[in-house]
């Protein structure tokens, strides 16, 4: 006879006792019997595993009511599955060098020392377009910003040509930390508000590649024929350097933050034998100090590549994810929900030289699969190297791709990539979205009329490498044909996204670049 204690509860009692469980129990409670189905799916429950399934988290409390937020979850969902947008938007460039895309918020610089910035609105998380400037008392020679903490990292542009003493040995790169709204000192900045760096004086145009995850500040600082370009962490609210890495030979080519604790860094070179390998080494910041290290001194993993072939050498190496590990909206927004902090997606762009030609390479790996790998290493664990086969072939997707080489890098969010199909005689120009999201795609596998197509063969790479490459992670792809420009403009240049956007890069026009952003109804711009 059925034990019918537990449904024989008040509905309101059995409800207290779901509201304690994670997702995956809920799962688990919905196949129990019709009646538990019912309650999952019509209650706040049911919510939880959306949220779950979609790779998002739940906001802060707000008017909205559990099944409000499922129904615009669900409609944003519906959108970005589709490439549904709801509104299109042209956007000037300015005139200005250097522009940010991060958190919603698009930047740019009208000039060095003026700084206009967009919030992309967001129809189902309830955000409006806001348009702002700040104008500042510093030269800017980059920047980068995180909306969420009102913060604005500028470096400051140096003069080289007035430099008190031309014969000295290195120079000082000036980090200010301001509002991102009103351009003064930030409020958790330390007094002054500005982080000071000496670089060799002979880095006389060095590029830097910024970071901001949470409290911490990491600012990779790089010269085409740099003596010593060098990896430097702060805790900016404190001032406090928690990481110096100097690198005497090749070895630092990116960087990524994976958590607040652990650093991804990548790196071209074998510490042993010098020769060309390329991995990727995990830094513990915990035992970090402000001593000035190379990367082969004391490095907690090292994700190692498939060996090259003879014939192949890499020229260079990137690593993209956005948002940071730690990321998440303003409180004060009430934004019903968000991107979750979970299963990242990093792409990590190589490009080599093979038989004298540029080939270009993407893997995609998910925060999942490097920090699985890290948990399971005892704490005081050094210098382990783990090998390809046992986190490649399973745990990430290989494959050759067009140039990375655009300065429109902001191509990933979350567990999304967004590209562009160049056209031809036969078809027009496509967007496409690849999402690595297992979980959605497992629902998926549930689901009729599903629109997005997945792949779940193994990718085989056969050159530039020693011996044949695969790889199996899934995904799916989303494509949407984009509607043709016109004679003198026919394509689009690049896409990018942010967690609402897609953001299509027209650079054609002979007066200023244009960007059009087309809203997504589930997503905010598109996407």
């Amino acid at each position: 006879m059925e034990d019918s204690t537990l449904i024989s509860l008040p509905v309101e009692l059995i409800l207290k006792i779901l509201s304690a469980l994670d997702w995956r129990t809920l799962l688990v409670c919905r196949e129990v019997c019709s009646f538990f189905r019912s309650i999952v799916e019509e209650n706040s429950a049911q919510y939880d595993i959306e949220l779950a399934v979609s790779g998002m988290m739940d906001g802060p409390p707000s008017p909205l009511t559990a099944s409000e937020r499922l129904a615009l979850l669900k409609e944003r969902n519906v959108a970005w599955e589709s490439l549904r947008w709801v509104e299109s938007k042209d956007i000037q460039m300015m005139q200005g060098d250097i522009w940010e895309l991060y958190g919603g918020v698009f930047a740019q610089s009208s000039t060095p020392d003026v700084l206009h910035f967009r919030q992309l609105p967001s129809k189902y998380r309830n955000i409006e377009e806001k348009l702002w400037h700040v104008a500042l008392d510093i030269q800017v020679r980059d920047f980068t910003m995180d909306p969420a903490q009102d913060l604005l990292v500028l470096i400051e542009q140096t003069n080289l040509l007035h430099s008190p003493n031309l014969n000295t040995t290195t120079r000082s790169i000036r980090i200010h930390l301001r509002s991102l709204t009103t351009g003064d000192r930030h409020r958790l900045a330390p007094q002054p508000a500005i982080l000071v760096h000496d670089l060799d004086a002979r880095n006389a145009h060095p590029t830097h590649t910024l970071q901001v995850c949470g409290n911490l500040l990491g600012i990779l600082f790089m010269s085409h024929g740099s003596p010593s370009p060098d990896l430097t962490i702060w805790d900016w609210t404190t001032g406090k350097v928690i990481l110096v890495m100097i690198r005497s030979s090749p070895e630092i080519a990116t960087f990524a933050f994976l958590n607040s604790r652990f650093l991804l860094v990548g790196s071209v070179i074998d510490f042993e034998t010098l020769n060309v390998r390329s991995r990727l080494c995990v830094l513990d910041m915990a035992r970090s100090s402000s001593e000035k290290i190379g990367l082969a001194a004391d490095y907690f993993c090292a994700f190692l590549w498939p060996e090259f072939d003879y014939w192949t050498s890499p020229l260079a190496f990137s690593i993209r994810s956005d948002p940071s590990p730690v990321w998440q909206p303003n409180p004060e927004a009430q934004l019903p929900f968000s991107t979750a902090h979970g299963d990242r997606l990093f792409v990590i762009t190589a490009s080599l030289l093979s038989d004298g030609r540029v080939a270009y390479y993407d893997l995609f790996v998910s925060a999942g699969t490097f920090l699985s790998h890290i948990e399971a290493l005892p704490t005081e664990s050094r210098q382990r190297d783990i090998n390809w086969d046992k986190w490649g072939p399973t745990g990430t997707r290989l494959m050759q791709s067009p140039s990375r080489s655009s300065p429109w890098v902001c191509y990933v969010f979350g567990s999304k990539v967004v590209s562009l199909v160049e056209p031809t005689q036969m078809f027009a120009q496509t967007l496409e979205i690849w999402d690595f999201n297992q979980l959605a795609i497992k629902r998926d596998a549930n689901v009729q009329d599903v629109i997005a197509d997945h792949v779940w063969d193994t990718t085989m790479i056969s050159s530039v490498f020693r011996d044949e490459v695969e790889t199996s992670l899934p995904y799916r792809v989303t494509q949407r044909t984009l509607p043709p420009r016109s004679s003198t403009e026919p394509f689009f240049t690049a896409a990018m996204c942010s967690e609402d956007s897609i953001i299509l890069v027209d650079v054609s026009m002979p007066q200023a670049d244009r960007i059009k952003r087309f809203s997504n109804s589930a997503s905010r711009s598109a996407v």
